[in-house]
């Protein structure tokens, strides 16, 4: 008897998950108000952010300062400047972060942990989103051991 009825849900279980859209690359950040992707780990999921590119308004990115190698794990705030209201409170699942704000003037926070040194590090920036326009941000950190490789011979 259980057994008729699991092969009963199968078919409509299948036929749910069939005919839901596949997921973009990157993670979801949006809220209500404001649609947002971040990701960015390796080639493939970057090369499919940037398709998706033109639908943001903002495209920010996060890297060492020294090397240029990206860095993760990075929480982003986002403040109307006049209000400052948080539209946008996240942690970075990738390097990029991809964001649909609407036309106006935004500070932008990001705040980085670095693990070895155990420092913090916060950056912030101002960006003017233009009707139709659209903005591109790097925030640099002092990041140790990123991006450096250490060569060690065989004994």
């Amino acid at each position: 008897m259980k057994f008729t009825k699991l092969a009963m849900l199968l078919p409509l279980s299948l036929s749910l998950y069939l005919s839901m859209p596949a997921l973009a690359a990157g993670s979801n950040c949006s809220n209500k108000d404001i649609a947002c992707v971040s990701g960015g780990i390796g080639s493939t999921e970057r090369e499919e952010l940037q398709q998706q590119a033109g639908q943001y308004t903002l495209w920010l990115r996060t890297a060492a300062s020294k090397s240029g190698a990206y860095l993760a794990d990075i929480k982003v705030i986002v403040r109307d400047e006049k209000t400052k209201a948080v539209l946008i409170n996240t942690s970075l699942d990738g390097p990029w972060l991809f964001l649909a704000l609407p036309e106006g003037r935004y500070e932008v926070e990001a705040h980085y942990h670095d693990k070895a040194t155990r420092s913090d590090q916060i950056v912030k920036k101002l960006t003017e989103i233009k009707k139709g326009g659209q903005r591109q941000m790097m925030m640099y950190f002092e990041a140790s051991n990123v991006g450096e490789l250490h060569y060690q011979p065989a004994s």
